[in-house]
């Protein structure tokens, strides 16, 4: 059983897609998302990294608009993968089973309480049901 997570981040590298053996398209990428703290030496900054998976007509239109260095917001069930590191030391991933997603300006606005409007990124060709909601 996984939880629901719902975030905003960047893409840390291009989408990567494959077809499935039952013959889904499926894109997969890593995204990062930051977070600020104030702490009594200020403020920290901390990255988390996940792993977004999504399948079908939502896996075909990130592989066609979405680039490292967009940023998304994105919706869908956390799992978390377990791993061994090179010194072989436990190690867990965080994933996404990707439900819903919007893309989001790729400039983050100046108030940090304001979010991104929803737009493709740099396509004027998008089909105009991509543009008002990316969730299938």
């Amino acid at each position: 059983m996984g939880a629901n997570i719902s975030l905003i981040g960047n893409l840390g590298k291009e989408p990567e897609t494959k077809i499935t053996d039952n013959g889904t398209f499926m894109a997969s990428f890593s995204m990062a998302s930051n977070t600020v703290r104030n702490t009594k030496d200020g403020k920290v900054k901390k990255t988390d990294w996940f792993r977004v998976t999504a399948f079908g007509k939502q896996a075909e239109t990130i592989a066609r608009y979405v680039r490292k260095g967009h940023r998304l917001y994105v919706q869908g069930r956390l799992t978390f993968q377990p791993w061994l590191d090179n010194e072989e030391k436990p190690q867990s991933g965080a994933e996404i089973a990707l439900q819903e997603f919007q893309f989001l300006n790729d400039k983050r606005e100046d108030n940090d309480s304001e979010e991104a409007a929803a737009v493709i990124p740099s396509q004027m060709d998008a089909p105009a049901e991509i543009a008002q909601t990316a969730a299938y």
